[in-house]
């Protein structure tokens, strides 16, 4: 009996959890300073989003939607038209909905980062965050704290140990510097805006940190104008992750590191008018030759217009080594170049780079990856000599597409070791009449031993 009574009670508790957990399964983001979508509704697990209408950097029209989850969770999409195609992004996370009229319905399970495309109309970016912890509090002497409303920040300059934090409702008009920094974060669900702030000709970024240690930024939205959105230059642990930027002019790359150890960027969606990742080494002269090593990009949408390419990695490449790079888990949904790219235009040893389970949702130029001397290579008079590509791995990388190209510069300066394992082009497995190479790319092997080609 004292068993049956215990089991009773454990179950009593189990279920109160779960009703608590039920009873708020979602939290909408709200917002400040933008327009209302006259397109789109948005409602999750029955409670009302607000969708935003963003014209972002260089004329691209994004419709917005920010919500935070907890559990699995329904979303309903009214449109102001009757329903005639729809297509759920990424394509591989296989997301079918049911249409009814006006009405586009669909269930996903844990927090994300979705693009819906209905009929013609700009796209609907769904930025489904996980439930935020630690929230600081408004009146901590380390936090600059930035709550609901408009406010007009100008340049930002965290000192070590402080937290910026953008409380959700905020959006802050203003950039992001840091230098010789450690122990900041920069966090909330509120929108950084940085157009007016940014600068191709002085190359300011919306967000830098240089020469600094054990920074996070987590949550937050980006609106960049010119230059480079985010930049890690000279810095060690870093961690970023469930932001979304959305800027879409010339040289507005999403997330650049250069001379970084130890960075992981997760779960990001990237809207960006040039490279969604640029890895890259620039300007040895002034900032030495520090290895980027121990990076890992993982779980993150890439949406590259304008100019560009999915990521890249180079062109330039000032340094003395790129070792142990991942990206995993990645989706383009649109690229302008290349999906994947790397014009090696300096001396860097670049080995052991992998690319596992990367989708590339468009046609035409899947992979490149040379070593060449290109406008991007040292001009200075420094260093003029070309590097080498070592024991990179393409492991279930998919394009609907597209020839992949491969070229070294020259015996010294060779491409080696490349591997091609399950990977697919147009549906079917990789095949050695999809790859392009010169006489000095060695030692290529491809595997489709457990190929699972994407239908699309």
């Amino acid at each position: 009996m004292k068993k049956f009574y215990v089991l009773g009670m454990l179950g009593l508790i189990f279920c109160s959890q779960l009703s608590c957990v039920h009873q708020q399964p979602s939290v909408p983001i709200s917002r400040s300073g933008v327009e209302k979508s006259v397109l789109y509704e948005v409602n999750i697990n029955n409670q009302e989003v607000f969708v935003a209408h963003e014209e972002c950097f260089a004329d691209t029209i994004f419709e917005t939607a920010i919500c935070e989850l907890a559990e699995r969770t329904q979303i309903n999409i009214s449109f102001n038209n009757i329903i005639s195609k729809y297509r759920i992004r990424p394509d591989s996370k296989d997301i079918k909905g049911e249409v009814d009229g006006n009405e586009l319905s669909f269930e996903i399970t844990k927090p994300q980062m979705l693009v819906i495309e209905i009929n013609n109309a700009p796209p609907l970016l769904l930025s489904l965050l996980p439930i935020e912890e630690d929230i600081p509090k408004p009146d901590d002497p380390n936090v600059m704290y930035f709550g609901s409303g408009i406010h007009d920040a100008g340049l930002i300059t965290p000192k070590s140990g402080q937290t910026i934090y953008l409380a959700s409702g905020a959006l802050v008009k203003g950039r992001i510097y840091g230098e010789d920094l450690e122990n900041v974060k920069v966090k909330g669900r509120g929108i950084l805006d940085a157009r007016g702030y940014t600068s191709k000709q002085e190359k300011i970024c919306a967000i830098e940190f240089r020469k600094c240690n054990d920074i996070t930024v987590e949550g937050i939205g980006l609106r960049a104008g010119e230059w480079w959105q985010t930049l890690y230059l000279l810095c060690n642990n870093i961690e970023v992750s469930w932001m979304h930027l959305l800027s879409f002019g010339v040289n507005n790359d999403g997330i650049d590191i250069d001379g970084v150890t130890n960075f992981y960027a997760h779960d990001c969606f990237i809207g960006c008018g040039d490279d969604g990742f640029g890895w890259h080494a620039l300007d040895a002269e002034t900032n030495g030759e520090p290895p980027t090593q121990n990076c890992l990009a993982e779980n993150c949408v890439i949406y590259n217009t304008h100019a560009g390419n999915g990521l890249r990695i180079g062109a330039s490449m000032e340094t003395s080594l790129f070792k142990d790079i991942t990206f995993r888990n990645i989706d383009v949904l649109e690229h302008v170049h290349a999906g994947i790219r790397s014009d090696h235009s300096d001396w860097a040893l670049c080995e052991n780079i992998t690319f596992e389970n990367f989708f590339l949702e468009k046609p035409g130029r899947p992979i490149e990856v040379k070593v060449e001397k290109t406008r991007y290579s040292n001009t200075t008079g420094f260093r003029d000599e070309r590097g080498a590509i070592k024991n990179w791995n393409f492991i279930n990388v998919q394009s609907p597409g597209g020839k992949i190209e491969l070229a070294g510069f020259d015996k010294l300066h060779p491409v080696n070791q490349i591997l091609f394992k399950n990977c697919c082009i147009g549906g079917s497995p990789l095949g050695e009449s999809s790859i392009v190479k010169n006489e000095f790319v060695f030692n290529v092997c491809i595997e489709n031993d457990q190929s699972t080609c994407f239908v699309y």
